[in-house]
């Protein structure tokens, strides 16, 4: 399996979903284009890390970035953000359905900690 920082590649699912989000909140509010070029660089490593992986879980997934790549070298910062945005919302269908991801605990009496913040599940 492909390690991606001494983890196995399983374990940069998570990494790449809180990039797409993170390049989101950017793209949506007023963001400094060198900004944008940094988290798309820090994003294109995770994301090819990550290529076989994705193609055998969720080969959509993949789809949107190689489209969302295209719209930002293209300028189109909505259609890069819409792709961002159905990417980070398919992988995050496949780490619900996987494995918790690093970081995600379980608490006692039907809470689960994620990231610190108390979510109540039944």
């Amino acid at each position: 399996m492909n390690r991606l920082d001494g983890k196995s590649t399983l374990d940069g699912f998570p990494l790449l979903h809180k990039q797409l989000q993170e390049l989101v909140v950017v793209l949506t509010v007023a963001s400094d284009p060198a900004d944008v070029r940094r988290l798309m660089q820090r994003l294109a490593g995770t994301a090819i890390s990550l290529e076989r992986l994705l193609a055998a879980e969720d080969p959509v997934i993949l789809h949107y970035l190689r489209a969302a790549f295209t719209n930002a070298a293209q300028g189109r910062t909505d259609d890069l953000r819409s792709d961002l945005l159905d990417a980070s919302r398919h992988l995050f269908a496949l780490l619900k359905a996987g494995q918790a991801p690093d970081g995600v605990r379980k608490g006692s009496e039907g809470f689960t900690i994620l990231d610190g913040l108390p979510v109540f599940h039944r």
